[in-house]
């Protein structure tokens, strides 16, 4: 027997009792469930680290909405009105639509009916009402921020409701009066219809975009938005234009005036102010 075959006997002794003879030493390998023939390997250390960054200081913030649960509601109801109009005056939407376009199909919507006093137009209307107050909405609140006079939400937005019901009712009540002055109520009436046409119509294009501007809270959803409204508001121009030319006792220069007093002026004007907001907001910054 070589010496690396040694085995070693180690004295044990118990209290109280004499030395027994040696016994082979035993360890116990179930402490640790480890095993003597089958050692635990020493592992690598693993690239897969954590950071080393460390949390300084805990502030609890406040729960941020992604958008207010009135303006759900408002598109729950315009949608609502949306399907109603689609299935109980499909024919009649179908020549709002292509009046813009043809001329035949604006004729026919006026001839087979009072579009002022359909239903179909309160509805629609609701419609391009509640699409352009919450364009303007969140074109304020997105690009400029806090809205004036500490007026905030649902607030703001009817201020905004009021604003815009308040030109709209100066507008036509313009429109009316001028028509009443050079005796010219059949094209005046006309013009009016037009502009009808071109709302309804522009309302029922900003639905859908104004659903992802919210949900989204895309800028460029934002500002193609606002461009929609500048080419339907000049789309409206071309067309009133169009029909003030079948006036023929009146100069072309007129005309080009007397629509540029009524469509763009006031445009000019709000967007100035809007622009002068924005400045204001960035210095503010």
């Amino acid at each position: 027997m070589s010496e690396a075959d040694t085995i070693t006997f180690l004295p044990v002794v118990a209290p109280g009792s004499a030395i027994l003879p040696r016994q082979r030493q035993s360890i116990d390998t179930t402490e640790n469930m480890e095993s003597i023939t089958f050692p635990v390997k020493q592992h690598a250390t693993s690239f897969f680290t954590t950071h080393s960054l460390r949390t300084q200081q805990i502030i609890p913030g406040s729960f941020n909405r992604q958008q207010p649960e009135w303006i759900a509601i408002l598109f729950l109801v315009c949608f609502i009105l949306l399907a109603w109009v689609q299935v109980f005056e499909r024919n009649r939407m179908s020549q709002i639509i292509r009046a813009p376009f043809q001329k035949r199909f604006f004729s026919q919507l006026i001839r087979e009916g009072n579009l002022f006093s359909e239903q179909i137009s309160f509805f629609l209307g609701f419609i391009y009402l509640i699409c352009l107050m919450l364009l303007v909405y969140l074109g304020y609140t997105m690009l400029i921020g806090s809205p004036p006079f500490e007026i905030h939400g649902f607030k703001f937005f009817l201020v905004i409701g009021i604003c815009l019901l308040f030109y709209w009712a100066i507008k036509i009540f313009m429109i009316r009066l001028i028509g009443r002055v050079f005796r010219t109520s059949q094209t005046t009436r006309e013009y009016i219809i037009n502009i009808l046409v071109f709302n309804l119509i522009t309302g029922l294009i900003l639905l859908p975009l104004l659903v992802l501007i919210v949900f989204l809270k895309s800028f460029v959803l934002l500002y193609i938005g606002l461009i929609i409204i500048v080419l339907v508001v000049l789309l409206r121009f071309l067309k009133g234009f169009l029909i003030g030319v079948s006036l023929t006792k009146f100069s072309y220069l007129y005309l080009f005036v007397y629509l540029c007093s009524l469509e763009i002026l006031p445009l000019i004007v709000l967007l100035r102010f809007f622009l002068n907001h924005i400045h204001i907001a960035i210095r503010m910054n």
